[in-house]
Formats: structure tokens, C-alpha cells, sequence
């Protein structure tokens, strides 16, 4: 899966475009841009609103851009992934405290 922060500040190195002018145009901190850069996830909606400002075609890079039925595939594609990463990381958690809680009981035999 291509990482869509490293592709949308790649396109906007090589756009000329200034990122004051990006993130007034966006109404956004240059703090968060950042976090777009690191984010693997970027939305198509925030790629799409950018190339605008960029004047840079994103659906070249992310062709599911181009195809609302692929793009919509691929956001509850996504959707999935969060959710079950969140139930393996809350899964986690409980397996955890288990643990502390048995290396407890085990300490006072």
C-alpha cells in the first residue's frame, strides 16, 4: 500500500507551491500538515482539496480517486483495519492485566 503522507509531500516539494499558502488556502496549522506528511492514511478528501491548491492530479497516484466505487471500496476497507486494530490493541490490554494480575496471585502462593 503506498503511503499517502510521503506521496502528497512529494507532490508538494516538487509543485513550487509554499506550504504558508497550502495550509491558509486549507485553514489548517502547519503542525497538522506535518501530521499529513507522517500519516500513511491521508484522506482522498484532504489529497483531493490539496491537489487543488497544488494543481497536482492525485488520481494518478491513487486511482481509486478517479472511481467513486473503488475509493468507497477502499475507505470501508480502511474502516475495517482501524476498528480491528482497535480490538487487537483493547485485546491487548485485557491480556495484560491478566498477566499482572496472575504474576499477583502467583507471587502470593
Amino acid at each position: 500500500m503506498k503511503h499517502r503522507g510521503e506521496i502528497l509531500k512529494a507532490a508538494i516539494d516538487t509543485s513550487g507551491v509554499k506550504k504558508p499558502q497550502i495550509i491558509e488556502a486549507l485553514k489548517i496549522s502547519l503542525s497538522k500538515l506535518y501530521r499529513m506528511f507522517e500519516d500513511p492514511f491521508v484522506s482522498f478528501d484532504d489529497l483531493i482539496a490539496i491537489g487543488k491548491i497544488i494543481r497536482h492530479d492525485f488520481s494518478n497516484d491513487f486511482p481509486e480517486i478517479a472511481n467513486p466505487d473503488k475509493l468507497k471500496a477502499a475507505q470501508d476497507n480502511l474502516d475495517y483495519k482501524l476498528k480491528y486494530f482497535e480490538l487487537l490493541e483493547k485485546h491487548l490490554a485485557i491480556l495484560e492485566e491478566r498477566q499482572e494480575k496472575y504474576e499477583k496471585d502467583k507471587k502470593k502462593k
